[in-house]
């Protein structure tokens, strides 16, 4: 048995297309004047506001990017990965999405299905957004968070501040990352 996974939408959004189909089904001119007297659209809720995707490369405009309202993680992560994919001191990076999914067995239960799983480590550990290596050899860990964040404040952070701390240990790249200039500073 499946499940669609649906997302409710706005009530704003919903309520403005019920108005719309209201005043498609109405024919008559009065009823339709009448309608609108009745339900007006300026009485209607304030639309959600939306977010400017931010710029693709080739050309990344770090500056536009850092200046967009309320930054989220996600934008902060488009401009790194902007950078990682065109910056000439990365080998490769990879992006890791973390988490776990599950699948229905020929038994009928769910069996878990880890996108990875630590073997070893000498402290418990969390995978960063990013990995991958530089051009000289060295290893490279970026755990993107959105700007104004500062410090590992919940356990899950704390196991993602050791991973950085082992990289770092062992010569490479290791470092939360809330800008893309920073990370331009780690790569000079």
């Amino acid at each position: 048995m499946s499940r669609k996974i649906r997302f409710r939408e706005h009530p704003a959004i919903v309520q403005r297309r019920y108005r719309a189909h209201m005043l498609a089904q109405i024919t008559d001119p009065e009823q339709r004047a009448r309608y609108i007297e009745r339900f007006p659209e300026s009485e209607l809720p304030a639309l959600p506001r939306t977010r400017t995707p931010a710029p693709r490369m080739p050309g990344v405009d770090i500056d536009k990017v850092h200046k967009q309202a309320a930054p989220l993680e996600a934008d902060v992560l488009r401009a790194v990965s902007d950078l990682l994919a065109a910056h000439p001191r990365v080998s490769y990076a990879l992006r890791i999405n973390s988490g776990m999914a599950s699948y229905e067995a020929k038994t009928g239960k769910y069996a878990p299905v880890y996108f990875h799983k630590w073997l070893r480590a000498p402290t418990p550990c969390k995978m960063p957004d990013i990995f991958g290596a530089l051009i000289d050899g060295r290893t490279l860990a970026l755990e993107i968070k959105r700007p104004g964040w500062s410090k590992p404040r919940d356990e899950r952070e704390h196991q993602q501040a050791n991973f950085l701390a082992l990289i770092r240990d062992l010569g490479g790249i290791g470092a939360f990352v809330t800008d893309a200039r920073q990370l331009e500073e780690l790569l000079k």
